[in-house]
C-alpha cells in the first residue's frame, strides 16, 4: 500500500463525504442544495466530478449542517446510515481490521482528527456497562446528533448481524426534535431525550467481539500510516487544546486572541489559520469551553445562575441564558432541575 499524506487522505475523504451527501439528497431538493453549496465554493457538478477545491473538513461540516437546518430536517440520520466505514479512507482500514470491538473504538478516538466527525470521546466500563461518552462540548444540537449517530452506526456495522441492538440504550442530551420518528427508524434500540450526558451503552462483553474479517496485517500497516499522518499533522490538531487549557486557567475565561497567540509564541494571523485549519475558530474555542464549564458548574456545584454567569464573563445573566440554550436546547434552570430529578 502507497504511503499517503495527511493532505491527500483528508482530501479523499472530504469528496467522498460531498458525494455520498449528494446521493442521499433527494433530486427535487438538488437546486436548494446546490445554493448550500455555492456557500463554500463548491456546486453538484462539480461535487459529482470530484473537484472539491480546497475544501476542509469545516466545509463539509457546514453543508451538512445547512442542509439539515434550511432544506432536509433529518439528513444527519440519513447520511450517517449511508455511511460505510471503508469510506473513512486509511482510518476506516484501520478500523475494520481492528482485533475486536474495543480495539476498534479505541483506534477510532486515538487518530479522529482524520476523519470529518472529530469529535473527542471514551469507551468508559462500569461492572457490565460500557459506554461511547462525548468528552467535549458540541457548540450545537447538529453536531451532537452527528457524534451519536456515527458512533452508533460505526457499532453497529462492526457488530455481526446476529447482535441484538435492543440491549443498546441511546441518552441524548437535547429535546425531541420534529422528526422523531426518523430516529426510531435510524436507532434500533430504546432511547432517552433530554438526559444530562450525551452517551451510546451497550453490554460490555461486546468489546471483546472479534471484527468479523479482520486482517492482522492490514491493521498494522494502516494503524501506522494513521500515526505518521497523526504526527504530520499535530502542530494544527494540537492548537485547540492548547488555546482551551490557556483558557481553563484561573484567569483565561476572558483572555484575548492576541494574548494567547503571544503565550503560543506566534501571530495572531497564524493562530486564527491554525484553527481553521483545524475546523473551528477562536470565537468558537471561546463559547465551547464557556460552555463546557456551564454545564460542569451546574451539574457538580452550588453556585447560583447568576454566579455562574459572571464567572464565565458574561456581563448579564440573560446574556448567558441565551448561550446555554442556544448550545444545549434546554435553559440552565431546567438542566440543573433534570439533574436532580435523574
Amino acid at each position: 500500500m502507497a504511503l499517503i499524506t495527511f493532505e491527500q487522505q483528508t482530501h479523499k475523504a472530504i469528496a467522498a463525504y460531498f458525494q455520498l451527501l449528494i446521493n442521499c439528497v433527494p433530486q427535487k431538493n438538488r437546486l436548494k442544495f446546490d445554493r448550500i453549496l455555492e456557500e463554500v465554493g463548491l456546486s453538484n457538478g462539480a461535487v459529482l466530478g470530484g473537484a472539491i477545491g480546497k475544501a476542509v473538513f469545516r466545509d463539509f461540516k457546514q453543508v451538512l449542517y445547512n442542509t439539515q437546518d434550511q432544506l432536509i430536517p433529518d439528513i444527519i440520520l440519513t447520511f450517517s446510515k449511508a455511511v460505510r466505514l471503508s469510506g473513512l479512507g486509511i482510518l476506516g482500514y484501520a478500523i475494520i481490521n481492528s482485533e475486536n470491538i474495543g480495539k476498534a473504538l479505541e483506534v477510532s478516538s486515538r487518530f479522529s482528527s482524520l476523519a470529518y466527525s472529530n469529535f473527542n470521546f471514551e469507551v468508559c466500563r462500569h461492572k457490565d456497562i460500557a459506554s461511547i461518552r462525548l468528552l467535549d462540548h458540541m457548540p450545537s444540537r447538529l453536531e451532537r446528533e452527528d457524534f451519536i449517530c456515527s458512533k452508533y452506526n460505526m457499532l453497529s456495522r462492526m457488530l455481526p448481524a446476529s447482535t441484538n441492538l435492543s440491549k443498546m440504550h441511546i441518552q441524548l442530551d437535547y429535546p425531541r426534535p420534529s422528526y422523531q420518528d426518523s430516529y426510531w427508524r435510524f436507532f434500533k434500540s430504546s432511547m432517552q431525550f433530554d438526559t444530562s450526558h450525551l452517551c451510546i451503552n451497550f453490554p460490555a462483553e461486546w468489546l471483546k467481539t472479534t471484527v468479523s474479517g479482520a486482517d492482522r496485517e492490514l491493521y498494522l500497516l494502516c494503524e501506522a500510516q494513521c500515526a505518521e499522518m497523526l504526527a504530520e499533522h499535530g502542530l494544527v490538531s494540537n492548537v485547540i487544546q492548547k488555546v482551551r487549557r490557556i483558557m481553563l486557567r484561573p484567569d483565561g475565561i476572558g483572555i484575548g486572541l492576541e494574548a494567547v497567540a503571544t503565550k503560543l509564541n506566534m501571530s495572531p494571523r497564524n493562530l486564527r489559520e491554525k484553527l481553521y485549519q483545524s475546523g473551528t475558530t477562536y470565537k468558537q474555542v471561546v463559547v465551547d469551553v464557556r460552555m463546557s464549564l456551564a454545564k460542569q458548574y451546574l451539574l457538580e456545584s452550588y453556585m447560583s445562575i447568576k454566579e455562574i454567569s459572571y464567572r464565565l464573563n458574561y456581563a448579564q445573566p440573560n446574556s448567558f441564558g441565551r448561550a446555554f440554550k442556544r448550545t444545549y436546547g434546554i435553559s440552565p434552570e431546567n438542566m440543573r432541575l433534570q439533574s436532580v430529578t435523574y
